[in-house]
């Protein structure tokens, strides 16, 4: 489960800003029916939360928050690859308001996982240094905290990284940080080459141990839950190819459009990838061309969806570029949106009321706040839409707002309950947030 991220120095963010589901035990009934963990901290209660609701005004760096996951990700998924700058997809660009620029962009993330091992959860943080300049990565360091009956245990150290030295490192992985050590790993994370470039028969009592279970865990929640866009390529694509391969997911996506008033009752995927192929033999490309062409077509294969609505018993089928850019982006988002609720990660929308009536983004949210088979999947989304702002479903501590400071330009983040004022019965939040009371609207004059 997600517990939090701080970002310093990060295209609008200057200061440390953080973004957490983590947060002091609250007796407010809405809080207690949107946990879904607790533990202590040095006798102190603690809560994780099902997710978090974003709002700011446009250019307010609610974006920039949200592309530290995606950058993260992307390092930890692909920077094993990675021999110079021009690797880096997203470049970590410093803030550029200040007389002084400092040249690091740093990121701390935390988790809990209460599944461990048998009756053990833990707590673990990563934590990345990266020049924003040259894209050398400064420093890395994962370390981890077993969740103990009142507190939490001492740090215990997988790795910590000064750029091509390991100082610190887990007795159990010795030997796989010494063999990296000898490899030039300047733009590399050193958790991206422990999950995709280490030789694993060689290495497999190293696999077997704790410790690399911890960075399995810490890798699965990053690459599959920080995805902030659908997908790299084509998302129908993608989804088309799910639906051709998952008739229980192609199921679940039915029954939900069906909820959610779409009026499609079926779906129909048609594979052109062989039509693709035999019309690229037949042009009059060059070999060379030819062959690269069938290689990618190969590689990413190209699919033709059509929609089925059914009148007076009738099934009348409908080409997807007719269906509404609404109906579209549901498809396109559905497959990160059932795979966070059914593997249980997190979620992630930028714009989620973008092409999406309330009853809709209202209904998407409950899947979340309540879960079938108490399932543990987390959501944040930043969105314009006062209309969420429901003390009946959300607790102060998941309302979340970033605003831009005037004078000096920098994103700013915090949330609703550090208005000690504002109750869960006797105010409307939407109608104070729309009045300007809690910042983070823009400055209309």
């Amino acid at each position: 489960m997600f517990s939090k991220l701080t970002v310093t120095n990060f295209f609008s963010i200057h200061e440390p800003v953080t973004l957490s589901l983590d947060h002091n035990y609250s007796p407010a009934d809405i809080f207690k029916q949107n946990t879904l963990f607790t533990y202590y901290d040095d006798h102190k209660k603690r809560s994780i939360l099902n997710g978090a609701i974003i709002y700011g005004a446009n250019a307010s760096g609610k974006t920039n928050v949200l592309l530290a996951f995606a950058f993260i990700r992307l390092l930890i998924a692909k920077s094993y690859t990675y021999t110079e700058k021009a690797d880096f997809a997203i470049t970590p660009n410093a803030f550029q308001f200040s007389p002084t620029k400092a040249p690091t962009s740093q990121f701390s993330v935390s988790f809990i996982e209460p599944n461990f091992q048998e009756n053990e959860a833990i707590k673990f943080t990563y934590q990345l240094a990266i020049n924003t300049t040259t894209l050398e990565i400064q420093e890395e360091s994962l370390t981890y905290q077993k969740v103990l009956k009142t507190t939490l245990s001492k740090a215990i150290t997988i790795f910590t990284r000064q750029k091509g030295r390991i100082p610190e490192k887990s007795t159990h992985l010795k030997k796989l940080f010494n063999k990296i050590e000898q490899e030039n790993i300047t733009y590399k994370s050193i958790l991206s080459i422990l999950i995709h470039d280490i030789n694993k028969e060689y290495f497999h009592q190293e696999i077997e141990s704790p410790a690399y279970k911890v960075v399995q865990c810490l890798a699965t929640e990053i690459t599959k839950g920080f995805q902030t866009k659908q997908f790299d390529g084509n998302s129908l694509e993608a989804f088309a190819e799910q639906i051709n391969k998952d008739s229980g997911f192609k199921q679940e996506i039915l029954e939900t459009l069906y909820d959610f008033d779409f009026a499609i009752q079926d779906f129909s995927v048609t594979d052109m990838t062989d039509n693709l192929l035999e019309s690229i033999e037949q042009a009059t490309f060059s070999d060379d061309v030819k062959a690269q062409l069938i290689a990618t077509t190969k590689k990413n294969r190209r699919f033709e969806i059509s929609t089925a609505h059914i009148v007076d018993d009738v099934k009348y089928p409908l080409s997807m570029s007719m269906e509404s850019d609404g109906t579209k982006k549901f498809l396109e988002s559905s497959i990160r949106l059932f795979d966070a609720l059914q593997h249980e990660i997190l979620f992630i929308s930028d714009e989620f009321d973008n092409k999406y009536h309330t009853k809709i983004q209202e209904g998407l949210l409950n899947k979340f706040i309540h879960q079938e088979n108490e399932r543990k999947a987390q959501f944040i989304i930043a969105t314009h839409n006062p209309l969420l702002l429901n003390p009946d479903r959300f607790a102060k501590e998941q309302v979340i707002f970033i605003q831009k400071d005037r004078e000096t330009q920098a994103s700013e983040v915090f949330s609703l309950s550090e208005f000690h004022e504002i109750t869960y019965d006797n105010h409307n939040w939407t109608n104070l947030y729309l009045d300007g009371r809690f910042g983070a609207v823009p400055e209309v004059f």
